[in-house]
């Protein structure tokens, strides 16, 4: 039973996940984004990538599989390469957002530059794509070996 209820966890915080991205981006479009909102979804990101991984470690050490299953699996590796990959991407768009919000606070009219907007979004929608062989290497990693 803890297995599943570790699983059903890790799927929620994994759907959060891809929606604070999805409102991230659609935010990062807008000509003038709001700067604390998007600070606040970025943390909310972030903490969400750490509870996903503190679940996953849960799974790991606690699950029904064991981590021996985890250990020779490469989609299993694949996929924390996929995510730590992620997350170093990330990490522009969050300093940019910091650099922004900061600014915000300075000057109210504060309307974060075009080019950085555009290199935020440009990570933020890699780390979206990204996110495709990310469900590809878990669908793989829960039926290997085939």
């Amino acid at each position: 039973m803890l297995d599943l209820i570790l699983a059903v966890v890790h799927h929620l915080l994994f759907a959060g996940l891809i929606a604070m991205l999805a409102m991230e981006l659609a935010l990062l479009r807008l000509p003038a984004p709001p700067t604390a909102r998007l600070a606040g979804l970025d943390a909310g990101y972030g903490t969400t990538a750490l509870l996903i991984l503190a679940v996953g470690a849960a799974r790991v050490l606690w699950g029904g599989k064991g981590w021996a299953f985890y250990e020779a699996n490469p989609f299993f590796w694949a996929k924390i390469a996929t995510f730590a990959l992620i997350g170093l991407i990330s990490i522009r768009p969050t300093l940019l957002i910091l650099k922004w919000r900061r600014a915000g606070r300075d000057a109210p009219a504060y309307v974060p530059p075009e080019g950085e907007r555009a290199a935020a979004r440009r990570a933020v929608g890699i780390e979206i794509l990204l996110l495709l062989p990310l469900l590809g290497f878990a669908a793989a990693m829960a039926r290997w070996p085939f």
